[in-house]
């Protein structure tokens, strides 16, 4: 069978759990990275014997683009790569946005033929699905989502976010919850020698992602003791004299790559049945995202 090339563009968290999900399959093979052309040149161990390049066309046969970039940036990247012909696959991560994105990505993939997988992640992702489920289980019912534990977990989007603003050196984002289905977000940030404190304060709490929740914004020498990769959450749903509760913990950016990595077996499959589209991840047959080349395989241990 011929392997699924895949191409992954951006070399931060997830783009690194990407290459090692991929290495971990058997069907799917690594045709290159794609990094900014500042940083294209630089030597990492995790990248020998890897074809990095700036522009997606120096790599050969390329199926799916995984776009382990940050959210903000995923929508114009999702536009460029389909116009060049490449199915995609990205997290995008702003639940208000999901379906806005959606259509108008599906116009574009239609007309190119591809297929585009968006907000493919964990939440949204997986969680997304599973609260679907739920939904069967209990027709009717309430269904919360918590975030983070007690400790705290690391959130992609909103610690991306953050280290973009002006004078922020480094910086990371939490979120902790504050009761059942309520969160709150820790921001710790190492600023620059002339950074105005005032200003980086007055942009995270003015930015949508940071409106909806409490938050605390701490200034510290270091964000290294708090820099962890760790996320956690839980689903809980209520209904129909049946209670129903979902955990899961780990390191956020692996969960993220894994689910994206699967994916480029559920674009193919659709691309190779004629379904060309954009799509969220529950839009598309589980039996996709799962290895396996015959229906035997993929349905082992149902």
């Amino acid at each position: 069978m011929q392997k699924i090339s895949v191409a992954i563009v951006g070399w931060g968290n997830v783009g690194r759990g990407c290459k090692r999900a991929i290495e971990e399959t058997s069907d799917l093979v690594l045709a290159g990275v794609v990094r900014r052309p500042t940083t294209v040149s630089l030597e990492e161990v995790e990248l020998q014997n890897t074809k990095v390049v700036s522009d997606i066309t120096k790599l050969k046969d390329v199926d799916v683009v995984l776009l382990c970039i940050p959210s903000r940036e995923v929508p114009d990247k999702i536009a460029q790569y389909q116009k060049m012909g490449y199915s995609t696959v990205d997290s995008f991560d702003e639940h208000e946005r999901i379906v806005t994105v959606r259509k108008e990505a599906d116009i574009t993939a239609k007309a190119k033929k591809v297929v585009s997988i968006i907000a493919a992640g964990w939440d949204p992702g997986t969680d997304s699905a599973i609260r679907g489920i739920m939904k069967v289980v209990s027709i009717t019912g309430y269904t919360t989502t918590t975030f983070g534990g007690t400790a705290g977990g690391r959130s992609m989007g909103h610690t991306a976010l953050v280290k973009t603003i002006p004078g922020v050196k480094n910086g990371v984002a939490l979120t902790l919850a504050n009761g059942r289905g309520k969160h709150k977000r820790k921001v710790y940030l190492e600023l620059m020698p002339d950074a105005n404190f005032g200003e980086i304060d007055r942009a995270i709490r003015n930015d949508p992602y940071f409106m909806n929740d409490p938050l605390e914004i701490e200034v510290v020498k270091s964000v290294d003791k708090y820099n962890t990769l760790q996320h956690a959450g839980s689903i809980e749903r209520t209904g129909m004299q049946v209670n129903q509760r979902y955990d899961v913990a780990g390191i956020n950016p692996e969960f993220t790559a894994n689910v994206m990595v699967s994916c480029a077996r559920a674009c193919m499959a659709a691309k190779a049945k004629g379904e060309y589209g954009c799509y969220t991840f529950i839009e598309r047959p589980l039996i996709d995202y799962l290895p396996g080349n015959t229906l035997e395989e993929k349905l082992e241990g149902y």
